[in-house]
Protein backbone atom coordinates (compact mmCIF):
# COMPACT_ATOMS: atom_id res chain seq x y z
CA UNK A 1 0.00 0.00 0.00
CA UNK A 2 1.90 3.06 -1.55
CA UNK A 3 1.00 6.07 -0.11
CA UNK A 4 -0.77 8.02 -3.23
CA UNK A 5 1.20 10.78 -5.02
CA UNK A 6 -0.87 13.58 -3.33
CA UNK A 7 0.15 12.39 0.03
CA UNK A 8 4.06 12.06 -0.82
CA UNK A 9 4.49 15.88 -0.80
CA UNK A 10 5.17 15.40 3.35
CA UNK A 11 7.84 13.11 2.93
CA UNK A 12 10.07 15.50 0.67
CA UNK A 13 11.41 18.60 1.94
CA UNK A 14 8.52 21.10 1.39
CA UNK A 15 8.37 24.92 2.91
CA UNK A 16 6.81 24.44 6.16
CA UNK A 17 5.77 26.24 9.79
CA UNK A 18 6.61 24.23 13.06
CA UNK A 19 5.62 25.23 16.86
CA UNK A 20 7.59 23.18 19.46
CA UNK A 21 7.06 21.89 23.10
CA UNK A 22 9.07 25.22 24.27
CA UNK A 23 6.70 27.78 22.76
CA UNK A 24 9.55 28.38 19.99
CA UNK A 25 7.71 28.70 16.28
CA UNK A 26 9.41 28.81 12.75
CA UNK A 27 9.44 28.55 9.60
CA UNK A 28 11.73 25.78 7.73
CA UNK A 29 12.17 23.17 4.56
CA UNK A 30 9.82 20.12 6.23
CA UNK A 31 9.47 16.87 5.92
CA UNK A 32 7.55 13.65 7.90
CA UNK A 33 10.33 10.93 8.52
CA UNK A 34 8.49 7.78 9.34
CA UNK A 35 9.98 5.01 11.94
CA UNK A 36 12.22 2.56 10.69
CA UNK A 37 15.40 0.95 11.67
CA UNK A 38 15.05 1.70 15.64
CA UNK A 39 14.41 5.90 14.59
CA UNK A 40 10.70 7.04 15.85
CA UNK A 41 8.70 9.36 13.39
CA UNK A 42 10.11 12.51 13.23
CA UNK A 43 10.12 15.57 11.53
CA UNK A 44 13.52 17.00 9.88
CA UNK A 45 13.87 20.75 8.97
CA UNK A 46 16.46 22.27 6.84
CA UNK A 47 17.06 26.41 7.52
CA UNK A 48 19.93 28.44 6.36
CA UNK A 49 21.75 25.23 5.13
CA UNK A 50 21.60 23.38 8.56
CA UNK A 51 19.59 19.98 9.61
CA UNK A 52 17.82 19.59 12.68
CA UNK A 53 15.20 16.73 13.81
CA UNK A 54 12.52 16.56 16.21
CA UNK A 55 10.98 14.21 17.81
CA UNK A 56 7.66 13.83 18.14
CA UNK A 57 7.51 15.15 22.05
CA UNK A 58 9.36 18.05 20.70
CA UNK A 59 7.20 19.47 18.13
CA UNK A 60 3.43 20.00 18.90
CA UNK A 61 1.97 21.18 15.61
CA UNK A 62 3.48 22.16 12.29
CA UNK A 63 2.45 22.63 8.32
CA UNK A 64 4.23 21.02 5.65
CA UNK A 65 3.24 22.62 2.11
CA UNK A 66 -0.29 23.38 4.01
CA UNK A 67 -0.44 20.11 5.29
CA UNK A 68 -1.52 20.47 9.05
CA UNK A 69 -0.02 18.16 11.91
CA UNK A 70 -0.14 17.62 15.48
CA UNK A 71 1.06 15.56 18.04
CA UNK A 72 -1.17 13.58 19.81
CA UNK A 73 -0.26 11.71 23.39
CA UNK A 74 -1.60 8.20 24.34
CA UNK A 75 -2.26 7.20 20.82
CA UNK A 76 -3.90 3.36 21.19
CA UNK A 77 -2.96 2.74 17.20
CA UNK A 78 0.60 2.87 16.85
CA UNK A 79 1.18 0.52 14.26
CA UNK A 80 3.67 -1.23 11.99
CA UNK A 81 7.92 -0.02 12.43
CA UNK A 82 5.77 2.54 14.86
CA UNK A 83 4.50 0.67 17.16
CA UNK A 84 7.66 -0.10 19.63
CA UNK A 85 7.82 3.81 20.50
CA UNK A 86 6.22 5.90 23.29
CA UNK A 87 6.34 9.52 22.09
CA UNK A 88 3.07 11.13 20.86
CA UNK A 89 2.11 10.04 17.83
CA UNK A 90 2.20 12.47 14.60
CA UNK A 91 -1.12 13.17 13.11
CA UNK A 92 -1.86 14.90 9.82
CA UNK A 93 -5.47 16.78 10.20
CA UNK A 94 -7.71 16.19 7.50
CA UNK A 95 -11.38 17.60 8.76
CA UNK A 96 -12.22 19.42 12.00
CA UNK A 97 -15.70 20.27 13.01
CA UNK A 98 -18.51 18.55 14.98
CA UNK A 99 -16.06 15.21 13.55
CA UNK A 100 -12.31 15.58 13.26
CA UNK A 101 -10.85 13.54 10.93
CA UNK A 102 -6.52 12.69 10.82
CA UNK A 103 -4.41 10.45 8.65
CA UNK A 104 -2.28 8.42 10.70
CA UNK A 105 0.85 8.05 8.66
CA UNK A 106 3.54 5.03 9.68
CA UNK A 107 5.74 2.09 7.79
CA UNK A 108 5.62 -1.65 7.90
CA UNK A 109 8.43 -3.84 6.82
CA UNK A 110 6.71 -6.63 4.33
CA UNK A 111 10.27 -8.38 3.28
CA UNK A 112 13.78 -8.20 2.92
CA UNK A 113 13.51 -5.05 0.20
CA UNK A 114 10.10 -3.58 0.78
CA UNK A 115 8.00 -1.04 2.63
CA UNK A 116 4.65 -0.58 2.93
CA UNK A 117 3.67 3.16 3.86
CA UNK A 118 0.25 3.03 5.30
CA UNK A 119 -2.57 5.50 6.17
CA UNK A 120 -4.91 5.06 8.71
CA UNK A 121 -7.92 7.39 9.01
CA UNK A 122 -8.75 8.13 12.69
CA UNK A 123 -11.60 10.02 13.72
CA UNK A 124 -12.40 11.65 17.29
CA UNK A 125 -14.81 14.17 18.99
CA UNK A 126 -13.25 17.16 19.83
CA UNK A 127 -11.64 18.29 22.76
CA UNK A 128 -11.40 14.49 23.47
CA UNK A 129 -8.34 12.29 23.82
CA UNK A 130 -10.06 8.77 22.09
CA UNK A 131 -9.58 8.17 18.80
CA UNK A 132 -11.69 5.69 16.38
CA UNK A 133 -10.08 4.46 13.34
CA UNK A 134 -12.34 3.70 10.28
CA UNK A 135 -10.48 0.97 8.72
CA UNK A 136 -13.42 -1.00 6.23
CA UNK A 137 -10.13 -2.93 4.08
CA UNK A 138 -6.93 -4.57 5.29
CA UNK A 139 -4.15 -2.19 6.47
CA UNK A 140 -0.83 -3.94 6.85
CA UNK A 141 0.94 -4.30 10.39
CA UNK A 142 -2.73 -3.17 11.93
CA UNK A 143 -4.99 -5.30 13.97
CA UNK A 144 -8.50 -4.30 12.40
CA UNK A 145 -10.14 -5.93 15.68
CA UNK A 146 -9.05 -2.35 17.10
CA UNK A 147 -11.50 -0.51 14.68
CA UNK A 148 -14.95 -2.18 14.40
CA UNK A 149 -17.31 0.61 12.61
CA UNK A 150 -19.57 0.51 15.26
CA UNK A 151 -17.56 2.85 16.95
CA UNK A 152 -17.04 5.32 14.49
CA UNK A 153 -20.97 5.48 13.91
CA UNK A 154 -21.60 6.72 17.44
CA UNK A 155 -19.63 9.56 16.42
CA UNK A 156 -22.62 10.85 13.96
CA UNK A 157 -25.71 11.38 16.15
CA UNK A 158 -28.05 13.25 14.37
CA UNK A 159 -27.28 11.19 10.95
CA UNK A 160 -28.77 7.64 11.23
CA UNK A 161 -28.24 6.85 7.83
CA UNK A 162 -24.65 7.71 7.89
CA UNK A 163 -24.60 5.76 11.24
CA UNK A 164 -26.10 2.32 9.50
CA UNK A 165 -23.26 2.70 6.71
CA UNK A 166 -20.77 3.46 9.17
CA UNK A 167 -21.78 0.30 10.95
CA UNK A 168 -21.87 -1.63 8.09
CA UNK A 169 -18.38 -0.63 6.94
CA UNK A 170 -20.19 1.10 3.68
CA UNK A 171 -18.63 4.25 3.53
CA UNK A 172 -15.08 3.39 1.39
CA UNK A 173 -11.93 5.55 2.70
CA UNK A 174 -11.87 7.40 -1.09
CA UNK A 175 -15.61 8.37 0.31
CA UNK A 176 -14.88 9.08 3.78
CA UNK A 177 -13.21 12.64 4.16
CA UNK A 178 -16.30 13.72 1.85
CA UNK A 179 -18.57 11.84 4.37
CA UNK A 180 -17.31 13.87 7.35
CA UNK A 181 -16.96 17.26 5.73
CA UNK A 182 -20.76 16.76 5.11
CA UNK A 183 -21.61 15.54 8.17
CA UNK A 184 -19.64 18.75 9.73
CA UNK A 185 -22.06 21.00 7.61
CA UNK A 186 -25.13 19.87 8.61
CA UNK A 187 -25.86 17.72 5.36
CA UNK A 188 -27.54 14.77 6.16
CA UNK A 189 -28.44 11.26 3.92
CA UNK A 190 -31.94 10.61 3.58
CA UNK A 191 -33.04 6.71 3.37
Amino acid sequence: MLLPGLAQAQFKFAPGTYELANGAKGTASLKLVLAAGGSPTMVVGVKNGREHKFRSNEITAFTIDGHRFVQAANFRFRSGDDAGFQDPAILEIVETGKVELFYYYYQVTMGPNFLAHVKLHVLRKPGTNTFFAYNPGRSPGFDSKLAPGTFVAALFPADPVLQRKFATNGISLAQLPAAVHAYNQGVRFTP
